[in-house]
Parts: structure tokens; C-alpha cells; sequence
């Protein structure tokens, strides 16, 4: 075969490829359904048919981070809000797929979190994996709530590192945040014991005209 033919003929299969990953592409928009709404996930769980357009999505482009953790956050939605033991396997394999081609995802590294701690996985998995959302996205204020919320409910404020993380979740809410005020009043409300006395030192610290709204959950 000729250089010419061989020109030619590469070009009509790199053409190929081009023309089924677009349609690919265009596919999983056609399918995709809206995205779920940052952490709506710990709060809504989404149907069984959003989870299965999500899902066909992710198959259609299985390199694109962001319909792979659509997919993860639908089904890790059913998982934390059903009042049924539900399997989270799928759920926290799913996320962890979404991680390998996103590890920048602090809201993945989170949910990762919540996953474990209701599938009773060791401590030290959730708490890396939290540690893991601080560090990916410490700044990103959607996401205090429920990461606070995390770190004082369950038994992770032995990780003086998590502490220092959380330490400035609250610092931010309270010198920054201030509509966020009502979300750390409920995490108080929720806490362990050992999470409610890491917030009034932590408040009193920073803000001590407080304490008593939180304490009283005003």
C-alpha cells in the first residue's frame, strides 16, 4: 500500500472515531438529565428513572468527570435519604469512579464521606475522605453545612488536622457567612457531645455574642 493510501486511510478512521464520539456526545446530552444541585443530594433523593438517564449518560461518555458524578450523586441521594438499610456500594463505587478521572471534586470527596460514615466503614476512610473535600475545596461555602455537620456528629474530631479544618468552617460562618448562622445552629442541635463542646469553644472564640443563639438553636 502506497504512503497516499495509508494517509488516506488513516484519516478516514481518525474521521470515524471523531464522528461516533460526537454522536456519542450528543447522545448523552439528549439523555442527560438537570444536574442535581450541589448538596440537594443529601436532601432529595432523585427517582429511579433520573438515576437510570444519569447513569445511561455516563456509559454513552465515560470520560467526561461531569456526567460521571451526576450519575454518582443521583444514586448516593437515594442511598442518604432512604430510611431503609439501601445498599451503598453502587453508590460509593460510583463516586469513587467519578474521583479517579475528578479528584479536584471537593463535593464528591464529601458525599464519599457521608457514604461511609452510613455504611459504618472505618473511621479513618470518612475522616480522609473529608479531609480530602477540605483540602480539594476549603473555600467553597456550599459546602460548609454539611461537611461541619459531618465532622461534629460522628467521631472524627480525634484527627487534630480536621479539627483545625473544621475550626475554620465555623470561623467563616461566623465573621463571613452570616446567613449560614441558622445551618451551624442545627449542626449544634445534631452534634455527639464532643462535637457541641468543639463548637461553643470554637464560637466563643471567635465570636462569643453568639453562644447563646447557638446553644439555644435562635
Amino acid at each position: 500500500m502506497s504512503i497516499v493510501w495509508k494517509f488516506r486511510s488513516f484519516t478516514l478512521i481518525i474521521a470515524i472515531i471523531v464522528g461516533v464520539t460526537a454522536l456519542a456526545d450528543l447522545a448523552a446530552q439528549f439523555r442527560r438529565p438537570a444536574p442535581v444541585l450541589s448538596l440537594t443530594v443529601v436532601s432529595d433523593a432523585q427517582s429511579d428513572d433520573r438515576v437510570a438517564s444519569a447513569k445511561l449518560s455516563s456509559m454513552l461518555m465515560p470520560f467526561r468527570s461531569d456526567l460521571k458524578s451526576e450519575y454518582a450523586l443521583a444514586l448516593a441521594s437515594q442511598v442518604l435519604n432512604s430510611e431503609q438499610a439501601v445498599p451503598p456500594d453502587a453508590a460509593q463505587d460510583a463516586v469513587k469512579s467519578s474521583l479517579k478521572i475528578g479528584p479536584h471534586d471537593s463535593l464528591m470527596w464529601l458525599v464519599l464521606a457521608l457514604l461511609q460514615t452510613r455504611n459504618n466503614a472505618a473511621a479513618s476512610r470518612a475522616t480522609k475522605s473529608l479531609k480530602m473535600s477540605y483540602l480539594t475545596g476549603q473555600n467553597r461555602a456550599d459546602l460548609i453545612p454539611a461537611r461541619l455537620g459531618s465532622v461534629t456528629s460522628r467521631n472524627a474530631l480525634t484527627d487534630m488536622d480536621l479539627v483545625d479544618l473544621a475550626r475554620g468552617d465555623v470561623r467563616a460562618i461566623l465573621t463571613q457567612l452570616p446567613d449560614q448562622r441558622p445551618a451551624l445552629a442545627a449542626d449544634y442541635a445534631r452534634a455527639s457531645e464532643a462535637g457541641r463542646q468543639f463548637l461553643r469553644e470554637t464560637t466563643n472564640l471567635v465570636d462569643p455574642k453568639y453562644l447563646d443563639a447557638l446553644t439555644t438553636n435562635k
